[in-house]
């Protein structure tokens, strides 16, 4: 059967309309696609291990079952590398609001000395700022409570989602083979193959990543004696997953948890610290580890952070990536798409070879304006 040839401007309007349905439905479905994406991309990353215990006899539900105890293993080791630390920064945070309250005391007498500010304002206007930022001890102790535990749902419907992924992925397939027309089935599984292959790559390099940057950042801030070192590094390694805004949100936060149980220059040598090790993974660590597997331009990576964090928050920042490495797949694969996949993907150096001067044939320039 001849498929349709839509003209370019009906296709653009069925683009943009599709894009403008899927992002209404993104916003509303927020609370199952987010965990949906973070299960898929789980479920690729156990997929090796998964496909590793079928081949040694497991039943496919118990290989699935094991990946899974495995990553939440790994998972609950490094979080008990962080228990004391948090415990301990939990107990000090009344010590931390009185530190956070002296400094601006200080800083209130500096102000007054050098811009004859009013004290009594400036304390009203600190003290609203403080309690509304930090609130008390036990409000923030709740919140966290809170926080922990819509956390602690939200990674059991993950682990839940991951685990039927992985038990149903040849149904699901299947599904996709019998619902893609015969003559494009094969373009369908080359976008499956290559889907797997970029997250799986993109996944496992980008923990490596941030394995290394953690060990980094811990070794430093302990050379430099720093409070929290181990719960600082590990924070600022998990933020520096956010392509290029994270490490700035990593250095201000550590700097003001820093300030509050130190001088100022351990502050402003945790900013150093983090500055440095950012210059190492962006140079070094990120192209080798992670390489060129997702080639997107940074001005689509940005925007994609952007609203990403507009759409889901903090998963949408983490998602932006993996979701824009998908969508290029996609459509590099569909004819009528394949500009906005040159759009999302990264400019090729060129080479020498590659820009050639070609003398202009004056005969067919002639002959061509004839034709018009």
């Amino acid at each position: 059967m001849n498929e349709v040839k839509l003209p370019f401007n009906a296709r653009l309007t069925y683009t943009l309309l599709s894009l403008i349905l899927i992002v209404f439905i993104a916003h509303i479905g927020q609370s199952i696609i987010v965990p949906l994406i973070f299960a898929f991309l789980l479920a690729v990353m156990l997929l090796p291990l998964s496909n590793f215990l079928e081949r040694k006899g497991f039943p496919r539900w118990l290989a699935a079952l094991v990946s899974l105890f495995v990553f939440i293993f790994v998972l609950m080791a490094i979080i008990s590398l962080l228990g004391s630390q948090m415990a301990s920064f939990i107990s000090d945070f009344p010590a931390l609001q009185k530190q956070v309250m002296q400094t601006a005391s200080s800083a209130q007498q500096w102000v007054w000395r050098h811009f004859h500010i009013d004290v009594v304002r400036q304390t009203n206007y600190l003290e609203k700022a403080a309690l509304g930022t930090l609130g008390s001890a036990t409000t923030f102790i709740s919140e966290t409570f809170l926080s922990i535990s819509a956390l602690l749902i939200f990674c059991v419907f993950v682990m839940l989602y991951s685990f039927f992924l992985l038990l149903y992925r040849s149904l699901l397939l299947t599904f996709l083979v019998k619902l893609i027309q015969e003559q494009h089935r094969d373009k369908l599984l080359d976008i499956v193959a290559q889907t797997r292959y970029i997250i799986k790559s993109y996944v496992s390099g980008l923990m490596l990543e941030m394995l290394i940057v953690a060990v980094l950042n811990c070794v430093l801030f302990t050379i430099l004696g720093i409070k929290y070192g181990l719960l600082l590094g590990i924070m600022a390694a998990i933020f520096n997953l956010v392509p290029y805004l994270g490490i700035f949100t990593a250095i201000i936060i550590s700097m003001l948890i820093t300030m509050t149980t130190g001088p100022m220059l351990g502050a402003i040598q945790v900013g150093l610290a983090l500055f440095l090790v950012h210059l190492v993974d962006s140079n070094i660590l990120l192209p080798r580890i992670v390489g060129s597997k997702v080639k997107i331009n940074a001005l689509v990576t940005i925007i994609g952070v952007v609203l990403g964090n507009m759409l889901w928050g903090i998963s949408g920042m983490f998602l932006a990536i993996p979701i824009i490495a998908i969508m290029k797949i996609i459509f590099e694969h569909i004819d009528y798409l394949s500009a906005w996949a040159l759009l999302l993907g990264d400019m090729p150096h060129p080479r020498k070879t590659d820009v050639k001067t070609v003398p202009a044939d004056k005969s067919n320039v002639k002959e061509d304006n004839t034709t018009l």
